[in-house]
């Protein structure tokens, strides 16, 4: 993992030439940058202070943050001017706060850690001097190495120290705190990071039964696999387990579960695709539609779509 050229810290304050509203100003330039596009707004409290000593590790982003009190909101209009995805993870330091996401909201303090994704909207209350530390890691990554998903990730729920989240979380607070007295050995450490954070979201979505992880992970990467390759009409069983580097018979044994394997699996995500084109893309020709969804030809579309759907592509787009 690449270490950081240095720490950046920032600090933005209010003083005898610096108003209260001026800095508050600059400290929502200053977070939108470290992290996403955020809407910032100050408590009345008639001073500010915040600052941010942040530091990257490949795609592993590592900050501490704190400030005096405030709210900090991620809109649709703000979500809508981000190329990234992003899961995000809270560890709180001093203070407490409450972050509100998916209709869920989350009162949390020193000894936690909490996630959120920068995906849906989201809400931090901060109702007095607050630090925490924030890792940021891009969702692509979890997908594709880890199969973890956005619908995976436990956002706005509180996660204690003495749980597999917290003990992760406790990790990185001793690496953040070490990124400006030693950034070699914080580079050194962060090394396992996206993997520990996977591990951490995994646990947090209700834990793995020990015989059966390697498998629930195998078919979490291979799904994630075949969600992102599925409109290739030459992706097969093959082309799965040569892209997820299996053998058939591990491929197939991770897929037990499910009535049919993986080809079952490929043919239903095709069907999906192909309905949400028929929704929402009324001008597109059926023959392109059977294309962009990954089937060889417009028969086998119609045959797998009659198939899955209990009627054809056409009758389904009159009634969407």
């Amino acid at each position: 993992m690449e270490q950081s050229e240095a720490v950046n810290r920032i600090e933005v304050r209010s003083g005898p030439e610096t108003s209260a509203s001026e800095a508050f100003e600059r400290w929502e330039a200053q977070v939108s940058e470290a992290y996403v596009p955020l809407a910032v707004s100050p408590k009345p409290s008639g001073r500010f202070l915040g600052y941010i000593e942040h530091a990257s590790y490949g795609d592993l982003e590592l900050s501490i943050a704190g400030s005096t009190e405030q709210k900090i909101r991620r809109t649709e209009r703000l979500i809508a001017r981000t190329n990234g995805e992003y899961l995000l993870a809270s560890i709180p330091t001093i203070g407490n706060a409450r972050l509100f996401q998916d209709g869920r909201e989350a009162d949390i303090g020193p000894g936690g850690i909490v996630f959120y994704d920068s995906t849906r909207p989201y809400r931090w209350d901060f109702y007095e001097q607050f630090e925490q530390v924030v890792v940021q890691v891009p969702l692509s990554r979890l997908r594709d190495r880890y199969g973890v998903s956005n619908l995976d990730i436990p956002t706005a729920t509180t996660f204690s120290r003495g749980t597999t989240p917290g003990v992760v979380g406790r990790f990185f607070r001793n690496v953040a705190l070490l990124q400006s007295s030693d950034p070699a050995g914080a580079a050194l450490l962060a090394e396992p990071g996206m993997d520990l954070l996977a591990a951490a979201v995994v646990a947090a979505a209700g834990g793995i039964p020990r015989d059966q992880s390697a498998d629930v992970l195998n078919r979490q990467r291979v799904l994630a696999f075949m969600r992102s390759h599925c409109a290739d009409p030459d992706l097969g069983v093959d082309r799965i387990a040569e892209g997820c580097r299996m053998s058939r018979r591990t491929l197939y044994r991770v897929f037990g579960e499910f009535e049919g394997g993986p080809g079952t699996v490929l043919r239903r995500m095709r069907i999906e695709r192909a309905c949400d084109l028929l929704r929402n893309a009324p001008q597109l020709p059926l023959s392109a539609v059977a294309k962009a969804a990954g089937f060889l030809t417009e028969r086998s579309f119609y045959r797998s779509f009659r198939l899955e759907m209990g009627t054809t592509p056409g009758a389904f787009r009159a009634l969407a």
